[in-house]
């Protein structure tokens, strides 16, 4: 890809996607009040206290889950040095062209021919198979957060954001654009 361009690719949905941002939000601000409320219980109340512990740790494990939701799909803005990814609730990353790996298929949209069986039971002949890829970069382009994804992705010494059919309009024309840049940091 060369000359100067700037292509945007949007959430489909931008209203639900605001929505969900500020359910993520309050979810992880009380999921974190929680923590530290079942921890200060977990030291007054000596006798139960291991229990308190254990539901601390419990809860903060369900915030790992909220945290990839948070970075999971980005809407994202290509121009010719990079990738520009706007997560829902961090600010603005740029990923340059030289620190992308590889596409792998999405590690968290199932392929099996009976889910999508069911799916077109629920949804109707209408419905259309979600695809999905995880792009790879550099593990020091992108913060720790983003490495949640690529390990998930079988690729520990990565970073990965994804893209998907549903979370991306023009997918097709953002597949290949990303497949563009892909050819382009190789060069």
């Amino acid at each position: 890809m060369s000359g100067p361009y700037q292509i945007d690719f949007p959430h489909p949905r931008p209203y639900m996607r605001c929505a969900l941002a500020y359910l993520i939000a309050a979810a992880l601000i009380l999921c974190g009040i929680a923590v530290i409320a079942q921890l200060i219980l977990a030291i007054v109340i000596s006798p139960f206290g291991i229990l308190f512990l254990i539901s601390a740790f419990f809860t903060a494990t369900l915030l790992i889950p909220l945290l990839l939701q948070s970075v999971l799909h980005p809407e994202i803005r290509l121009s010719a040095e990079g990738i520009w990814l706007r997560p829902m609730l961090w600010r603005e990353r740029f990923v340059p062209r030289h620190a992308l790996l590889r596409c792998v298929p999405h590690p968290l949209i199932p392929e099996s021919e009976a889910n999508a069986a069911l799916l077109r039971v629920l949804f109707g002949k209408k419905h259309r198979k979600r695809e999905g890829y995880a792009v790879l970069v550099a593990r020091d382009a992108l913060p720790p957060l983003y490495r949640l994804l690529a390990r998930l992705a079988n690729a520990p010494e990565a970073a990965a954001f994804a893209i998907s059919s549903s979370t991306h309009r023009h997918y097709e024309q953002l597949c290949a654009a990303i497949a563009a840049l892909l050819a382009d940091s190789t060069d």
